[in-house]
């Protein structure tokens, strides 16, 4: 991302070059349309706007998103192995794609596992196979 001036910032997102001072120097609450906008405009995580803990604003989001994605991943190869079942590549994706929709979606990142059960990945195999 180019780094901006405050007056390039404050117009992109449409509000005063004081108030953008006043949230970069943590005066002033950044309200949810405003990180909103910043997430849009930007693709700047809301949550490191929030914590500010890695240096682009996406580190610790993408890794625990990456992290879920890969448990999802092993938890269907291991069930088409253990199943014995025959499942294309796409097929097998598919699935993968569907169930990390799902944690998405339930927001089960910030749960502990970050990977369905058993009995889910099951059903879901059933539908691509």
């Amino acid at each position: 991302m180019a780094r901006l001036s405050q007056e390039e910032m404050s117009q992109a997102l449409g509000i005063s070059r004081s108030a953008y001072q006043n949230y970069e120097r943590g005066q002033r609450d950044l309200t949810a349309q405003l990180l909103l906008e910043v997430y849009e405009k930007f693709d700047v995580d809301p949550l490191w706007m929030l914590e500010g803990d890695s240096e682009d604003g996406k580190d610790r989001r993408h890794e625990e998103i990456a992290t879920a994605y890969r448990k999802i991943g092993i938890a269907v190869e291991r069930r088409i192995m253990d199943r014995g079942l025959s499942v294309t590549p796409e097929k097998k994706w598919d699935a993968i794609e569907f169930l990390f929709d799902e944690v998405l979606n339930a927001d089960a990142l910030s749960g502990e596992s970050g990977a369905p059960d058993t009995t889910r990945i099951d059903s879901v195999l059933r539908l691509v196979s």
